[in-house]
């Protein structure tokens, strides 16, 4: 008898499983080649508002703190400011890792995500260098039927531009030494 209240059950709990998850994590992973060494990328990368002298999105940074827990507001070219934080630091395998949260209720105009966080990695790449980004970003919009500007994909795209612009911003600074 046991048996059939436990199957009752969880024929009843499964609908309610599968509309129990939560938003979508939107995932990115793009690279470029560098033709500069990995000690010459990183040096450039370490300094958190460097940013601003490769990427074309970015017109003005401010850094708070050094290391790992400093803080970094990004202006963007559309007005929007972003602010992220330094959460992981690994110097001697040339990788970061950012994260962005969006105050509640905030929506950034372009890139409309509530959080994302950003794995910035530097290997060698036979003369020169490989540099990565992969991350996850989490839509703004939770519900069933987003605004068309607010979708996944949207979203998704928005990031993606914003690291490639970062990538080859970067790769555009290096080939023009």
């Amino acid at each position: 008898m046991n048996y059939l209240k436990l199957s009752l059950l969880s024929i009843l709990l499964i609908p309610a499983l599968v509309f129990a998850h939560g938003p979508t994590p939107l995932k990115f992973n793009i690279e470029v080649e560098v033709n500069a060494s990995p000690d010459e990328v990183w040096t450039m990368v370490n300094k958190l508002c460097s940013i601003k002298d490769w990427n074309e999105s970015v017109t003005e940074c401010s850094a708070t703190g050094e290391g790992l827990g400093a803080f970094r507001e990004l202006t963007l070219d559309n007005g929007e400011v972003i602010k992220e934080e330094l959460t992981k630091v690994q110097e001697d395998r040339k990788r970061m890792l950012t994260t962005l949260r969006v105050a509640e209720g905030k929506l950034i105009k372009g890139m409309p995500i509530k959080s994302m966080g950003s794995f910035l990695s530097v290997s060698e790449n036979g003369s020169g260098s490989k540099v990565k980004i992969r991350g996850t970003a989490y839509s703004a919009f939770e519900g069933k039927s987003p605004p068309p500007d607010q979708t996944d994909a949207v979203c998704k795209a928005a990031v993606e531009e914003f690291h490639t612009k970062t990538l080859h911003g970067m790769k555009q600074l290096f080939e023009a030494k």
